[in-house]
Parts: C-alpha cells; sequence; structure tokens
C-alpha cells in the first residue's frame, strides 16, 4: 500500500478538529445581525492587540488591505518613494503603488531573504519616506538595523507581518516595532480565516484612528455622513472576526508545534546537501509558517517529492522585478544577484502544525534518496 500523500498544508485537519465549534461560532454571528463592525471584530482587534503585544488592531478584509491602509495612515502618498523587497508577493509592492508612491526595490540577505539593509540604504533618495520589511517564511527582518537607519534619516516603517504571527525580533513581537504593522489571515497562513481577512498594528494612536477611518470610507469616529478623508470598503466581517476568535487561542499552541517540526527536520537533514533556514539569535524567534530550504536541482528536487506524494512549493519562483505587470519599469536583474539567485534554489516542505515526526522523517529520507540516488549513478 502506498504511503498517504503529505501536503503543503493541512486545512483539512485543523478545520475537521474545530468544526463544532466553528460552526457555533458563525451561527452566533449571523442571528446577532450585526454583519459589520459588531462585537465580534471589537473583541478580537482587542485579543489579538493583547497576543502580540500592541496598543491598537485594526482589522481588514486582508492582508493587502492591511499593507495599504498602514502606508496611507502612514501618510505615504503620490511622489513618494518606498524601498522593499522583490522576493515576496505581489501584494507588497503593489499596496504601494494603490497609495500612489513608487516601490523601489533593495536586494535580500542571502541567509535570511530579508531586506538587505545596506543596499536599502543605497536605495534612499529625497523622495524615500518609508522602508517596507517582509518577515518572510516567518523570520523576522533587521528590524533594529531598519529602525536605525529609518530614524537616521525620517523614514516610516510598516511591517509586512503577513507570514510571521507570532514572530519575535530582540524579544519583541513584530507588528509592534515599526510605524505599523500588517498581518495577513488568508486560510493558509499560521492564523487563518475562513476567507480573506487581516488586520493594522499600531503604538501610534494617530496611525491607528487613520487607519479605522481609511477601512470604512474616510468616516469621522461616531459619524454616519462625515468623512476626513477617502477611504474604501476595507472592513473585515463578523463571520471572519467569529471564526479566528476560535482559532486564536490556539496560536501560541500551533506555533510550538511548527517549531517542534522545524526541529525534527533540522535533525532529519543532517548531512543531506541543502542549505537549512537560519538560526535566529537570542531573543528572534519565528513560527515557520513554511521550512524553506536552498537546494541544487531544485526543481529536480521538486518533481521527485511530488512523484513521491509529498507536497512542495516555490515561493516565490519569479521575482517581482521580472514579473510581467512591472516589464515597464525595465528593471534590471543584475541589480538584484541574491534575489535572482534565492528564486533558483528555495523550495518549501511541508509545514503544519498537525504534522508528526514520521511525516517529517518521511519526508527528509525522500530528499536524501533524492542526492543519493544521484551520488551512485
Amino acid at each position: 500500500m502506498a504511503d498517504d500523500p503529505i501536503p503543503l498544508f493541512n486545512l483539512q485537519t485543523q478545520y475537521q478538529a474545530l468544526k463544532p465549534r466553528l460552526h457555533q461560532a458563525v451561527l452566533e454571528a449571523l442571528d446577532s445581525n450585526q454583519w459589520l463592525l459588531g462585537p465580534q471584530t471589537a473583541q478580537f482587534e482587542e485579543e489579538f492587540a493583547q497576543l502580540i503585544g500592541v496598543k491598537h488592531c485594526i482589522a481588514c478584509s486582508s492582508g493587502a488591505s492591511a499593507l495599504q491602509i498602514a502606508l496611507l495612515a502612514a501618510g505615504i502618498g503620490p511622489g513618494d518613494e518606498v524601498i522593499t523587497t522583490p522576493f515576496t508577493f505581489i501584494a507588497t509592492s503593489s499596496s504601494i503603488s494603490l497609495t500612489g508612491a513608487r516601490f523601489v526595490f533593495a536586494d535580500i540577505d542571502p541567509r535570511t531573504y530579508n531586506l538587505d539593509v545596506q543596499d536599502a540604504e543605497r536605495k534612499i533618495t529625497k523622495h524615500t519616506k518609508a522602508i517596507l520589511p517582509v518577515h518572510l517564511y516567518g523570520y523576522p527582518a533587521n528590524m533594529e538595523a531598519i529602525m536605525h537607519l529609518a530614524n537616521e534619516h525620517g523614514l516610516k516603517v510598516i511591517e509586512d507581518c503577513a507570514q510571521a504571527h507570532l514572530a519575535q525580533a530582540d524579544g519583541v513581537c513584530v507588528g509592534g516595532i515599526g510605524t505599523a504593522g500588517a498581518f495577513s489571515f488568508y486560510p493558509s497562513k499560521n492564523l487563518g480565516a475562513c476567507g480573506d481577512a487581516g488586520c493594522v498594528t499600531a503604538n501610534d494612536d494617530d496611525v491607528a484612528a487613520k487607519s479605522r477611518s481609511l477601512r470604512h470610507w474616510g468616516r469621522a469616529p461616531d459619524e454616519a455622513y462625515e468623512y476626513i478623508c477617502e477611504g474604501s470598503t476595507l472592513r473585515m466581517d463578523e463571520l471572519q472576526a467569529a471564526i479566528l476568535r476560535v482559532k486564536l487561542p490556539l496560536l501560541e499552541q500551533w506555533t510550538d508545534a511548527r517549531r517542534k517540526a522545524a526541529a525534527w527536520y533540522e535533525e532529519g537533514l543532517t548531512g543531506v546537501p541543502v542549505t537549512l533556514p537560519p538560526t535566529p539569535p537570542a531573543g528572534w524567534s519565528q513560527p515557520f509558517y513554511f521550512y524553506t530550504i536552498r537546494a541544487e536541482r531544485r526543481d529536480e528536487l521538486m518533481a521527485y517529492l511530488r512523484q513521491h506524494g509529498i507536497g512542495c512549493a516555490v515561493y516565490y519562483p519569479v521575482p517581482l522585478y521580472s514579473q510581467p505587470a512591472y516589464a515597464h519599469l525595465q528593471l534590471d536583474p543584475q541589480d538584484y544577484p541574491h534575489t535572482q539567485q534565492a528564486c533558483q534554489e528555495v523550495l518549501s516542505l511541508p509545514m503544519f502544525p498537525e504534522i508528526t515526526p514520521e511525516q517529517v522523517q518521511r519526508v527528509c529520507n525522500t530528499i536524501r534518496d533524492f542526492y543519493e540516488q544521484d551520488a551512485t549513478v
């Protein structure tokens, strides 16, 4: 009998375990007849803010809308430049464009895949107004260096925390270090809704107030038809808030499980000719949204794993500077050598809280077999 497939994500197992509680929460939200900005949203905002240690959480419709809101609330707009990474999902750059600002790419650190702070510094001009680091795969960007650079040049810092729930840098949760943070609760995320959802986090009262207004058409507080700015419909609905409140108390437990799985991978891949994720320094932690290795002959390895029923994927195979949407910018790939190489070598392996030691070992053994088979040819 063939081994059961091992998925990259396993949302079905989580759903089945929580099904009765999720159904009850949804029914209660429906019965309340409060579809938007009701008690479920308010309570989720309070609970999430408390968990990650920030003053404000502003629930919104997606991680992408959270980025856009955070940028606008920080005063970013037409004529401004925002330095960010090209090794990320397009929401990072498109959110900048949607404010009327212009993104400027800096290369990545080849070890962490996060923004190279020295290259970011080289990209600063008189038009630069913000830096937007991405905590890729859940590994925190070098926030101490980024904040130092930002303070030196009077820049805002918007953290893209879409993959980094409960990640910490120097003992502080990401999303609470810069001017504002943006989280995604897309279903596959470490904390996932049953649809699109996200939030902005901030310690600054003015940024939080502006964010609350922007997600709700720019409406003034407690005023039905008075608008202090142009916003849009970017709210989280009560159903998603109710679902997230069921899952939120389990986030720390799930994060611990992911870290255990990462330790199993590290042990199981010892001696295999692949590069493992970096080990965080003291005071840092990552929640392992992905367990991402670097591998020679990556595409062949990926095909071999899939042939053996093991889910895997490349995040991201095409850097943003090479996307058709940005062809008109005529950006030169040679300006981003570390990003270019990472796109050719990274491979994300199965990672979810319910993964077993046996499943991880099977993944590791299959990778080992691939390279040993190659060595005997």
